[in-house]
């Protein structure tokens, strides 16, 4: 039978369905294929299916263009591949992130136009913006492709989470981006929802200036 979550208005909305073999779950990827929504998430035959709110995107854009903006300030190479499904057969396991970055691999990934996860490198940071709570477990799912950081928005704030051995530990700073703090993240999630965009960026470049001063 499946889960529905009834979350608050401002959050996702999140269908869980249980015994969907791997068939099923690669045909619904093909369906939806040309679709920015909903997203799915599959471990062993749980299939969590989320659709996203305005909010939920606006934050998810702003921690794409925070990155972008700061990154070509400090002249780091970074590759953004939005919600890319990545997924292993050989797991049984999959998901689509709200946003993920190549920083230290992104020569390992440039210039592909698929990506197998058996012999590809992870994103070196996967973005998750979970209003309401996940069914699945998100950490263990990610700690079983080896992605090294997630950065994790409750509504509130981000936690940046760093993979040692095979879990999760929270971290002040990037591991991948060592300018970048959990507050400062979290600082500028909390500005983008007030400030015009144009003000925000303006604040986002200042700020990636002195970054690279600093560096």
């Amino acid at each position: 039978m499946a889960t529905v979550m009834n979350p608050p208005k401002t959050a996702e909305a999140r269908v869980v369905l249980p015994n969907v073999s791997w068939e099923t779950y690669e045909r619904l990827l093909t369906d939806l294929s040309d679709c920015s929504a909903p997203r799915l998430t599959y471990d062993r035959g749980k299939l969590e299916i989320m659709s996203p709110t305005a909010k939920h995107e606006q934050v998810n854009r702003s921690i794409e263009l925070l990155v972008r903006t700061t990154t070509l300030e400090v002249n780091i190479e970074v590759r953004s591949l939005g919600s890319t499904t990545f997924k292993r057969e050989d797991i049984e396991r999959g998901f689509e992130p709200d946003s993920c970055f190549y920083v230290q691999n992104e020569r390992a990934i440039r210039g592909k136009e698929e990506l197998d996860l058996s012999v590809d490198p992870p994103p070196d940071i996967v973005v998750e913006i979970d209003v309401t709570t996940s069914s699945i477990n998100k950490r263990s799912l990610f700690a079983q492709f080896a992605v090294p950081e997630i950065w994790r928005y409750d509504g509130e704030k981000i936690e940046i989470l760093n993979l040692v051995s095979s879990a999760y530990v929270k971290s002040e700073t990037s591991s991948v981006l060592p300018f970048i703090t959990a507050k400062v993240l979290t600082d500028f999630i909390a500005e983008s929802l007030t400030l015009s965009g144009l003000e925000w960026m303006k604040r986002v470049r200042e700020w990636a200036q002195q970054q690279k001063t600093i560096k």
